[in-house]
């Protein structure tokens, strides 16, 4: 996801901790995943509400400091 590794070098060349979480919902590599408009409508249709439960559910768990959550660390 180029929006992601956009954030990601950032956050690195400025030594600032930065975090994702990627809800994929297509699959590229298959020609039926492709997203089209349809598809689109279908996908926000059916699982924007669990993604956005999932997002919250992720940050409640960071905030809660529970150690799920893969860290790299660099030593600049």
């Amino acid at each position: 996801d180029m929006e992601t590794a956009t954030l990601f070098s950032c956050g690195f060349a400025n030594h600032i901790p930065t975090g994702a979480l990627l809800l994929v919902s297509d699959q590229p590599m298959t020609p039926d995943g492709v997203k089209t408009d349809k598809s689109d409508n279908l996908v926000t249709k059916n699982y924007v509400e669990e993604h956005v439960e999932i997002g919250i559910a992720s940050l409640r768990m960071i905030i809660d400091a529970k150690k799920t959550v893969k860290h790299l660390k660099f030593d600049w």
